[in-house]
Order: C-alpha cells, then sequence, then structure tokens
C-alpha cells in the first residue's frame, strides 16, 4: 500500500490521535499483558483499516494515466498518442507536469470536475506527462521549464507555440491556473489544427 514511510506515517499519526494520553505511539509503552497485545493489536488494524484503505484508493487512482485530471478521459502515453493523431488527424493535447508541483495539485480537481474539458477532449488526443515522461525536446518548454505546462501538437507531432494562455501571465505562457482557461486553449487548439484552417496552413508550409 504505497510505500513504507507512507504507511508508518499514517498509522502513527493515527495512533497519536487516539492514544495522544500514553506518551509515545508505541505498543511497548502500553504496557499491556501478553495475553491482551495480540487481541489489540488486531482491534487496532481493523480500527484502522477504514483510513489505510482511503490511502489505497488514493494512491491507486493517482497511479492511471489520468493521474489526477480525470478519470473520465480517455488518456494515452506519448508514444501511443502520437500514434493515434497521425492516424486520426486528432490535435494532441500535452499536459506536462510534476508529482510534487503544489500548482499541478492545485490544477488537477479543476481539471478532472470540468464538464466542458471532458467533452472537448473528445476532439483531442489527450495525454499528460509526468517526472521523467517529460519529454527532452526544447519544443516543449517554448519560454522556459515551469509547471504544470500545456502544449498543443498538430496530428504531425509538431508543437503549435502560438497557441497559449491568452487569460494567464504573459511571461507563463503555457502555464494554465483554472478550468476556463484550459477550455479557451482547447477551443483555439481546436480551430487552429483540425478541419480545413489547419490543411489549409499545413499545406502552405509544405510548399
Amino acid at each position: 500500500v504505497g510505500s513504507g514511510v507512507y504507511n508508518y506515517t499514517g498509522i502513527r499519526g493515527v495512533c497519536g490521535l487516539v492514544w495522544r494520553n500514553s506518551g509515545d505511539c508505541n505498543y511497548r509503552d502500553l504496557k499491556l499483558s501478553g495475553k491482551m497485545q495480540i487481541p489489540f493489536i488486531h482491534f487496532t488494524l481493523l480500527s484502522l483499516s477504514p483510513f489505510l484503505f482511503g490511502f489505497y484508493v488514493e494512491v491507486t487512482a493517482e497511479e492511471g494515466l489520468g493521474k489526477g485530471f480525470g478519470d473520465n478521459i480517455h488518456w494515452r502515453s506519448f508514444d501511443d498518442g502520437k500514434k493515434e493523431a497521425e492516424a486520426s488527424g486528432l490535435p494532441l493535447m500535452v499536459i506536462i507536469h510534476k508529482s510534487w508541483c503544489g500548482a499541478c495539485k492545485a490544477l488537477k480537481p479543476k481539471f478532472a470536475e470540468s464538464k466542458e474539458i471532458s467533452e472537448l477532449a473528445h476532439n483531442f488526443v489527450m495525454v499528460n506527462l509526468e517526472d521523467e515522461e517529460e519529454p527532452k525536446d526544447e519544443a516543449f518548454s517554448p519560454d522556459g521549464g515551469y509547471i504544470p505546462r500545456i502544449l498543443f501538437l498538430d496530428p504531425s507531432g509538431k508543437v503549435h507555440p502560438e497557441i497559449t494562455n491568452k487569460n494567464g501571465n504573459p511571461n507563463y505562457k503555457y502555464f494554465y491556473s483554472n478550468a476556463d482557461q484550459v477550455v479557451s486553449g482547447m477551443k483555439e487548439a481546436q480551430e487552429l489544427l483540425t478541419g480545413d484552417a489547419f490543411r489549409q496552413s499545413h499545406a502552405a508550409d509544405e510548399l
């Protein structure tokens, strides 16, 4: 259930609340007889099971491709996403974030709870890249390596740096802090990277 450190910390925290008058949370300090220790430990583990199960569910949810950005969206890995975009003609939306980033954690529930983002996601190949999954290509950090960043790629896999958060900080053009900003970016990308507008611009680039 996660790492030993988290488990130990969680159990100790709960014990500390329950047995605050017994000093350090240690079975030895409770001075129970041998006959009482096994039932007591059994009872303690049962009483803690809801907390441990809740922790397990939370960690398991984060381990999926959604990584907290919404399990109702069909997420792909980066490699699979590029292949699907090329085959389907849909643009890619790529979120770059870190597991320890406070701003990333703040964006996740806003993103996941937005019905409009969920609906617009059907028009994209959705990818989110966490920690070491971030591409090394400089095209994915057009104005710096801050996080989170959201970038849009055409079906050929080319990053389009002109699609930015027009309602955000101009110094961090690919930083989105709320669902409305993300929706605006998705709508702009949909207009530029799909249909006739993209085909015409793509043909012009090839000439």
